[in-house]
């Protein structure tokens, strides 16, 4: 039996206001499922976004969300995902805000 084609899904994870101390206090444990999910083929890239600039060094982000690009079966898989990520369970990404956009790259490195 053939396996469904992996698509990759844009997915635009703004946080909630005053987010940002239960971002930072489970942060290490999002990106250790991150880093899990990167290994497994589930996640192209992924990283935080920010309100205005990146931040200087050493100074705390001023976080806005989060992008990740999950490479799955389809819309609902990334959904699922979305829902199971420490983030959205701890009340950090704003679910009803959030975007699961169909996307593609044009090129690899």
């Amino acid at each position: 039996m053939a396996t469904a084609a992996k698509k990759e899904f844009l997915c635009i994870l703004p946080d909630k206001p005053d987010a940002l101390a239960k971002r930072l206090e489970i942060r290490p444990t999002h990106l250790a499922a991150a880093k899990s999910a990167a290994s497994e083929g589930k996640v192209a890239v992924g990283g935080a976004m920010f309100e205005s600039e990146h931040p200087s060094e050493g100074k705390t982000p001023a976080f806005k969300g989060s992008m990740i690009i999950y490479t799955v079966k389809d819309a609902d898989e990334a959904w699922e995902l979305i829902k199971n990520d420490v983030y959205a369970k701890n009340g950090v990404w704003d679910l009803e805000k959030a975007q699961v956009i169909p996307s593609a790259k044009d090129y690899n490195d």
